[in-house]
């Protein structure tokens, strides 16, 4: 997997399953896939060394991960916004396309 979806895949999983992880796990994360810092700015703020920083992500990582092959809920939001999407294709009029929005509003903030 790339760099890019692989980040783009743990910030959705972050944002389905974050209350899975620990406060410090939360930061670190946070500060790793949302605020994109390096794994050394990471340490220097959090007055930790880069090997904790690290060993904090891959866990983390490891925790969204368990969590996703358990639930599925990435995978029911991604495939709901995919019937979605098609249902928006064959709306009929104005009102029907809003109604859609609305629901891809809600899938945006997951299940």
């Amino acid at each position: 997997m790339e760099k890019i979806e692989q980040t783009v895949r743990y910030v959705k999983l972050f944002n389905i399953y974050k209350d899975f992880l620990t406060h410090k796990q939360i930061e670190v994360i946070g500060d790793y896939f949302l605020a994109d810092l390096s794994l050394s700015e990471i340490a220097e703020s959090r007055e930790i060394s880069r090997a904790a920083v690290e060993d904090a992500i891959k866990k983390s990582c490891l925790k969204l991960d368990e969590c996703e092959s358990r639930l599925h809920l990435l995978d029911k939001t991604e495939r709901l916004a995919k019937i979605s999407s098609k249902l928006k294709e064959k709306a009929l009029n104005d009102s029907e396309i809003k109604e859609i929005e609305e629901i891809e509003k809600e899938l945006d903030y997951g299940i």
